[in-house]
């Protein structure tokens, strides 16, 4: 029974050694999921905003276009999803026929970590517009 126990503690430690969580850490505008190391429990939120170009003789197609993507990891070792600019922007512009490009970008990201499992929701808000 004590080498049972002593197995279950040991195991449970090693858990909570090789559990990391990630942050949303922006810089320059470009975020990026680091792993900060055991923690059991965290959520976080940061946002982020492209900054706005002149867009001359544009035409604004459809304002407030979202596209959302999701990003999974467990324990960073495995990691799943796709959060790119040209993917989140492709999805964006298939609300708006038409549209060849988006302009007042900004980007939410929420991240959840329960015991090694980290989850991070992107959503991004766009006007389309053609020029």
């Amino acid at each position: 029974m004590k080498k049972q126990l002593a197995l279950i503690g040991g195991a449970f430690a090693a858990a909570l050694v090789i559990t990391g969580c990630a942050a949303i850490p922006v810089s320059n505008g470009a975020p990026t999921v680091n792993s900060l190391g055991m923690n059991l429990f965290s959520e976080v939120s940061a946002n982020t905003m492209i900054p706005q170009y002149e867009a001359k003789n544009a035409k604004i197609v459809k304002r407030n276009v979202v596209a959302k993507a999701q990003l999974r990891s467990i324990f960073t070792a495995f990691n799943f999803g796709d959060a790119s600019y040209a993917t989140m922007k492709a999805a964006a512009l298939k609300q708006a026929p038409g549209a060849t490009d988006l302009t007042n970008i900004k980007i939410d990201y929420k991240m959840s970590c329960i015991c090694g499992i980290n989850t991070v929701d992107v959503t991004m808000y766009a006007d389309a517009i053609k020029y």
